[in-house]
């Protein structure tokens, strides 16, 4: 159960990380790497909100109160970033900073999860 848990959460940080960080770095101006890592964008969306969802089901099963009710807030916030991306490739620019507030708001959430009451 445990390393379930550590190769879970990794591929949670790893993908996250990525998703958001490239996310954060096209904000300022569409350049030649937007439609290329589009695709790479949306593949470690999913990767992200699989592992998630697997998280929540290996480790909070079925749990309720403050804490799941903000990692609740931070996915939803997560899935409707990568609704964003996907919809808006016509104004790339407009999405990536629409899905850096989204995601930004899904890193709060995922921080202080543990420290709300």
């Amino acid at each position: 159960m445990h390393i379930l848990l550590m190769c879970l959460l990794s591929l949670h940080a790893l993908s996250g990380v990525f998703w958001a960080g490239s996310t954060f770095a096209l904000t300022h101006s569409f350049c030649e790497l937007t439609p290329k890592l589009f695709r790479a964008q949306m593949t470690a969306a999913a990767l992200t909100v699989a592992a998630g969802l697997a998280l929540w089901g290996v480790a909070l099963r079925g749990a309720s109160g403050p804490m799941a009710t903000t990692l609740a807030i931070g996915a939803t916030c997560a899935i409707a970033a990568a609704a964003v991306q996907g919809a808006m490739r016509r104004s790339p620019v407009v999405a990536q900073r629409i899905a850096a507030i989204l995601l930004s708001v899904t890193v709060i959430c995922m921080v202080i999860s543990p420290y709300v009451s």
